[in-house]
């Protein structure tokens, strides 16, 4: 083998572990249930995600709000905020 292939292949594997891997985002939701520990229920285009724990400035989720969410590869979600609505 190669050094070129060596390389290619180290390249190939690099790549196929980066694209598994799930990174750091962010994405709209809509809250489905509220709880007062500060936790919010949320449906993601990914699907539902129970008890996420929602910023101190966003102070009175209501069911049905469009929110900001950031997450992370180890699985950890936060709301954000509410979105104004028009």
């Amino acid at each position: 083998m190669t050094t070129r292939q060596r390389l290619a292949d180290a390249i190939q594997r690099a790549a196929s572990r980066a694209v598994s891997q799930e990174s750091a985002g962010w994405m709209l939701a809509s809250v489905t249930a509220t709880y007062t520990d500060g936790t919010v229920d949320i449906t993601t285009s990914r699907g539902p995600v129970e008890r996420v724990r929602r910023m101190k400035s966003y102070s009175a989720p209501i069911v049905g709000d469009t929110v900001k969410v950031d997450y992370n590869p180890d699985g950890n979600w936060i709301v954000i905020g509410a979105l104004a609505s028009s």
